[in-house]
């Protein structure tokens, strides 16, 4: 069997979802592979997409992406769906990630399954669905909490007779939208001054400010938080480490106490140090918390969870 996963938009989360259709396939022991057949790099996709994948799912395969400017003969357009279909011949399911600006003259052999990835929106919900033909399951992703009911309340009735392809909903989740804390550095143009965990996904900011108690309730109330402080407290710093916070963000030029970088080793919680002041990092924060990255092992196995309690997917593939 072939899926090909279609989004009604970029940054849809289409190949998170495709990355976590994988995991569940594999834990059901059933034999699969996830691709990424054409890349385009104007739409900021990866060069390394398909390798990223195959590390990531713990797939071993020779398949390669194809840059969209190549795709531009019917040849090659030829080649490429042989490419695919041979691959249906290797293994049960074969997942494909479907370019936003498919190339002209590129179509899918219509035995395959289509899958819509619809991201909410306060409008075009149902349109966007129309947009597609040969449509066999629709996911709703990205639906606000206050928004739980609206699926089933108001979109599936407009759906009329297609209301049962939507197979499943994601809510909205501040771990998919986040960055690991190695991104954060590169982002921030930062320095390490602990270098430990870098790989750990960080969901929410906290500005480090002297407090009355010993700011266990402050630091310890957020998950996965990465700490803002000036270099110049490390007062405000032991308070933070203390919670075992999952970073600090050192905004300044002062050098840092020695105590403090003892007692974040001990604990191996990273430091960061930047030039920019206290607000002027917060600020950039702001701004570089968009570029969200799909693919992290923890943001796979969140959708996977997601998926898992609304789709038999086993069932699913034998369809």
């Amino acid at each position: 069997m072939i899926i090909n996963f279609y989004s009604n938009k970029q940054n849809a989360g289409k190949s998170l979802i495709l990355s976590a259709f994988s995991h569940l396939l594999t834990v059901k022991n059933i034999k699969n592979i996830a691709i990424n057949p054409i890349l385009n790099i104007s739409s900021k996709d990866k060069d390394q997409t398909q390798s990223i994948l195959n590390d990531l799912l713990k797939q071993k395969t020779n398949f390669k992406s194809h840059d969209i400017k190549d795709i531009n003969t019917k040849s090659k357009i030829d080649k490429l769906v042989t490419e695919i279909e041979n691959l249906d011949s290797k293994y049960k399911v074969v997942l494909v990630e479907i370019p936003n600006n498919i190339p002209n003259g590129l179509t899918f052999n219509t035995k395959n399954k289509n899958l819509l990835i619809n991201e909410f929106s306060n409008s075009g919900n149902v349109k966007n669905t129309q947009n597609f033909n040969d449509l066999d399951w629709i996911i709703y992703n990205k639906v606000p909490k206050y928004k739980s009911n609206f699926i089933e309340s108001k979109i599936k009735p407009k759906l009329k007779s297609d209301q049962n392809k939507v197979i499943a909903t994601i809510p909205e989740n501040r771990k998919l939208n986040s960055l690991t804390i190695e991104q954060i550095n590169i982002l921030l143009n930062g320095e390490y001054i602990i270098e430990k965990n870098t790989n750990r996904l960080i969901e929410n900011y906290l500005i480090g400010t002297p407090r009355m108690d010993s700011g266990k309730h402050y630091y310890s109330y957020y998950d996965s938080a990465a700490v803002i402080i000036r270099t110049d407290r490390p007062d405000i710093q032991m308070s933070a480490i203390y919670q075992d916070v999952q970073c600090l963000i050192l905004a300044g030029t002062e050098d840092i106490a020695d105590y403090v970088l003892y007692e974040a080793q001990e604990r191996e919680i990273p430091l960061i140090k930047v030039k920019t002041n206290t607000m002027e990092t917060a600020n950039k924060i702001n701004m570089i918390n968009t570029k969200t990255d799909a693919f992290h092992s923890e943001k796979i196995k969140t959708i996977a969870n997601l998926l898992s309690n609304q789709i038999d997917i086993k069932n699913l593939v034998s369809t």
